[in-house]
């Protein structure tokens, strides 16, 4: 069984993108794409790294299912988003190696377990994002 998620379906992004939606790493990509290939095993073997932490992989073949690369504006591939309780934190346009994309899940796992301060509740998120 692979360490990370085929994407197919519409109700798949939008169960990711809602409020609640987890912490994910989401790679846009195509069969056609050579720095996509060439990337695909370290995808995979960074997805298993993380199979036991809070992080889901994903991938969505643009080839085969480019309608769900629409709503991100997807322009190129690969395309990696990072996302957390449906808000994208960062993304990567390019090929990424084994240890920069396992060096960015970290983060997004920090960014993940951070509890919002006191000016968040106040001020709705605002003031942590500001301070970022």
């Amino acid at each position: 069984m692979a360490a990370y998620d085929e994407l197919e379906e519409p109700a798949q992004i939008e169960a990711i993108m809602r409020p609640g939606g987890g912490t994910v790493v989401l790679d846009f990509w195509s069969q056609t794409c050579g720095p996509c290939l060439a990337m695909a095993d370290d995808f995979a073997h960074v997805a298993a790294q993380f199979e036991r932490d809070e992080v889901r992989f994903c991938k969505v073949d643009t080839g085969n299912h480019g309608e769900l690369a629409e709503p991100f504006h997807v322009r190129a591939v690969p395309t990696i988003l990072f996302i957390h309780d449906g808000k994208i934190l960062d993304a990567v346009v390019g090929r990424m190696t084994a240890k920069q994309l396992g060096e960015k899940a970290e983060w997004l796992l920090e960014r993940a377990a951070r509890k919002p301060g006191l000016l968040s509740k106040l001020f709705g998120g605002k003031a942590r994002d500001a301070a970022s």
